[in-house]
């Protein structure tokens, strides 16, 4: 890669419900803010899943700093996304 600035993500939980993603995709800003902090799917009862947010693929948990899939580096929720 000749990139100068490395790619950054974020995991995001997500249910394995179509239709539950989109019910959640259209949360007003705040409660989509209290939604991060679920376990289960406010809509179906379903355990979220954790994916990454740029390949898409499922995580185990949250304490891995880069993707085991695509090699991002996942961001802290306090720190902002590099600009291009």
């Amino acid at each position: 890669m000749t990139e100068n600035t490395p790619k950054t993500s974020t995991i995001e939980k997500k249910c394995h419900d179509n239709e539950c993603c989109e019910k959640i995709a259209s949360l007003p800003t705040d409660q989509a803010a209290l939604f991060k902090r679920f376990t289960y799917c406010p809509y179906c009862a379903e355990e979220l899943m954790l994916v990454c947010h740029s390949c898409g693929e499922q995580l185990d948990n949250t304490d891995y700093k880069f993707c085991p899939w695509c090699g991002v580096k996942f961001l802290d929720e306090q720190e902002e996304p590099a600009k291009k």
